[in-house]
């Protein structure tokens, strides 16, 4: 098993945007390339409206979570699920391989201290 590739998109403007990337391409292990971006704040009322009741699954929601930040899929926009049976598809079409990838992409994706910037760009 290799280890995703990232890749740093576009950058937001402002500050504490700077610190995090905005948009990021991940390969996974399959050779996909998967384009992430952060879903906005009514994007994850709708993430949780989608999941239904299993929402208040906290377990559920953390494992779908993810799925919701896939954006395009080897240059194929990626449609928003709006159901429990698209939530189920896109993650049968991610597969480990790329749930791993769009998870480590996340991680990549966090905000950085002001501190680990300023190590990050001295190195």
């Amino acid at each position: 098993m290799t280890t995703p590739q990232i890749q740093i998109g576009a950058e937001s403007q402002g500050a504490a945007a700077a610190m995090a990337p905005e948009m990021l391409t991940v390969t996974d292990s399959a050779g996909r390339q998967i384009v992430l971006k952060k879903p906005g704040v009514l994007a994850q009322y709708r993430a949780v409206e989608a999941m239904g009741a299993s929402a208040e699954n906290r377990v559920y929601m953390q494992m779908v979570l993810p799925i919701f930040y896939v954006q395009m899929i080897d240059g194929l926009p990626v449609a928003t699920p709006s159901t429990k049976p698209q939530i189920e598809a896109l993650i049968q079409r991610l597969d480990e391989h790329g749930l791993a990838a769009v998870i480590d992409g996340m991680a990549q994706m966090q905000p950085k201290s002001e501190d680990e910037h300023k190590d990050a760009v001295k190195d």
